[in-house]
């Protein structure tokens, strides 16, 4: 997982060191304000299953807060211990946000957890964004493996 993580932000960087030191600056602006607003939406490029290679996407998996709602459109695979027949919505779902935490980890980067609770499971997620719109998301639930994707902030 760590190999393709690394990858894929070695690669924003090299595509982001075009960019002039103000426009980094205004790019770095607007990704911290969509996320001081609660108003973001990030697009999913790869998933990383706890069991099996990382996948590239190519269908439009996102997911979307607005205020203190999560719009989840993400992709499932792994485990799942206890769901409904049929697997349930899976990882798609509109749920209100619970315990929402922002915190700035680094310099260049926002650590974002919260929690969401539908009649299926309870859900972590743990967003870290990038200065640049580069993003990571780690999602656990109670009743299915962990998983983890990157994307870019839209």
């Amino acid at each position: 997982m760590k190999k393709g993580l690394v990858l894929l932000l070695t690669m924003a960087v090299v595509a982001c060191s075009t960019l002039t030191p103000a426009e980094k600056e205004e790019q770095a602006r607007k990704v911290n304000a969509a996320l001081d607003e609660r108003s973001y939406e990030i697009e999913i490029q790869m998933v990383y299953p706890l069991r099996g290679p990382a996948k590239n996407v190519t269908s439009d998996w996102s997911i979307r807060v607005r205020n203190d709602t999560l719009y989840s459109y993400l992709p499932y695979i792994g485990r799942a211990y206890n769901v409904p027949y049929g697997g349930g919505k899976g990882l798609n779902f509109d749920a209100p946000i619970e315990e929402y935490v922002d915190g700035h980890w680094q310099k260049d980067q926002r650590r974002i957890d919260f929690r969401v609770v539908n009649e299926e499971d309870t859900y972590l997620y743990s967003i870290e964004v990038y200065e640049n719109g580069n993003a990571t998301i780690n999602v656990q639930a109670r009743e299915r493996e962990r998983i983890a994707f990157s994307g870019i902030l839209k």
